[in-house]
């Protein structure tokens, strides 16, 4: 790297330091619904009608919610859905928050105000969330106690980080895809987790995040999030040597057979959770 390059990659680390000790951590390029949908759920007062009213500002945003909750992998009833106010009562904040947020990823693919390296990273934190989503959601819901939908919004919250560091990038536009990556793997968890803390979610929550690259972690008690979106990303990358795991073993598919069972048992499963967040 040169010395010029290495300046900026510098300088754009200092800045994201920055932001971490004067938590300042907002997502601006989040399209205006989905952030203030973040902000009303983090108080307990929220009711179902004020997240009906801010839905309905954004009709696309509405109408995809009503569309997810009709689909086959998440409607609560045989019943369609129709109305909003029905709708968000039936899906649960959780998923009402997981559909803003794969709301606003979608977006933010279309922007083309991005350098190529910080728009190849969005593309990979797009499919990645999607993906892990989709696995955290199955595992929960098949092998834990853990309530599914939060495991969901797990999974998609954890590139959370990512579209941070991505969304700065705009302002470094002579960093290189291998910078860019560096950067990524050094700073998306700790940002994630602070972002996710200002937002008030549930420390497990947080957690997860903060730990999601931390794949030989030791953790006792119940499985908890951290163990599902750990058991998630290394279903997906199809590690070797998966019994060395601790999450893996936790959650009960540490066996190398066990573990191709899962993913190609409930391929279908996991095609549907990934095409409902998607489309």
């Amino acid at each position: 790297m040169s010395n010029p390059a290495h300046a900026v990659g510098f300088r754009f680390v200092e800045r994201l330091a920055q932001d971490l000790r004067d938590e300042r951590l907002e997502l601006p390029a989040f399209p205006e619904a989905v952030l203030r949908i973040q902000k009303a759920l983090q108080s307990p007062d929220t009711s179902t009608d004020d997240v009906v009213r801010i839905l309905s500002s954004e009709p696309a945003l509405a109408a995809r919610l009503l569309r997810i909750a009709n689909s086959a992998e998440f409607r609560r009833m045989d019943q369609d859905v129709t109305d909003l106010r029905k709708a968000v009562s039936r899906m649960g904040f959780n998923m009402v928050r997981s559909v803003a947020v794969a709301f606003a990823m979608r977006q933010l693919r279309r922007k083309d105000t991005y350098s190529p390296a910080a728009q190849a990273e969005l593309e990979r934190a797009w499919n990645e969330s999607l993906e892990v989503a989709a696995a955290c959601f199955v595992i929960a819901k098949k092998f834990t106690r853990l309530n599914p939908d939060q495991a969901l919004l797990t999974g998609l919250l954890h590139v959370l980080g990512r579209l941070y560091i991505i969304m700065r990038a705009k302002d470094a536009e002579e960093l290189s895809a291998t910078e860019m990556r560096e950067v990524i793997d050094g700073w998306q968890a700790n940002i994630g987790k602070a972002i996710l803390e200002s937002w008030g979610l549930p420390e497990a929550l947080q957690s997860a995040v903060e730990h999601q690259d931390q794949y030989d972690i030791e953790l006792e008690g119940p499985v908890t999030l951290t163990d599902v979106l750990i058991a998630a990303k290394l279903l997906i990358r199809q590690e070797q040597d998966i019994g060395r795991y601790p999450a893996l073993r936790r959650v009960g598919v540490a066996a190398s057979d066990r573990a191709l069972s899962v993913m190609e048992e409930y391929a279908e499963e996991l095609r549907g959770v990934r095409s409902s967040l998607s489309e």
